[in-house]
């Protein structure tokens, strides 16, 4: 039965600084917590068993945390394309709109862990108002939620 002492040694051992613990453990919890102090007896054994004997996992840590991240980025993604944020063939409207309006301001490959799940929240957000304006007719959700090209304003 592994400790949080020894866990912390391990972590340690292996060079892995602060920030990078943290997503290490919120990539490991699926989002639960950062903090190793609120993992559970069966994450800290399952951690510490990774760290000891896998080599590959605290040696790629860092695509470990990538994958958890294209999860997050994925989501943000199929909304936009649901909304008509990002076009299918077309970044400049996507990129342009991350820069802008944004909660961070910023690409959104440049967003960390954290940051992403205050985008997703954001997202969401949108995606709620997009489908409420799809049910009232001669907006701009309305027609693109039915593939009409946009209305004019004359």
């Amino acid at each position: 039965m592994a400790t949080h002492k020894k866990l912390m040694t391990l972590l340690s051992k292996r060079n892995i600084d602060e920030k990078k613990r943290h997503e290490l453990v919120y990539a490991f919890t699926n989002g639960r917590t950062k903090s190793t102090k609120d993992l559970i007896q069966k994450e800290i054994n399952d951690l510490c068993w990774k760290l000891e004997n896998e080599f590959q996992f605290y040696t790629y840590i860092d695509p470990y945390l990538e994958a958890f991240k294209k999860k997050k980025r994925s989501v943000v993604l199929a909304i936009a394309s649901e909304v008509g944020i990002k076009e299918p063939n077309s970044w400049s409207s996507f990129n342009s709109f991350m820069k802008k309006s944004s909660v961070h301001k910023k690409a959104l490959s440049k967003y960390d862990l954290e940051q992403l799940d205050d985008l997703i929240r954001q997202f969401k957000a949108i995606e709620n108002n997009y489908k409420k304006s799809a049910k009232k007719s001669g907006t701009k959700a309305w027609s693109h939620s039915l593939g009409l090209p946009q209305i004019s304003s004359n």
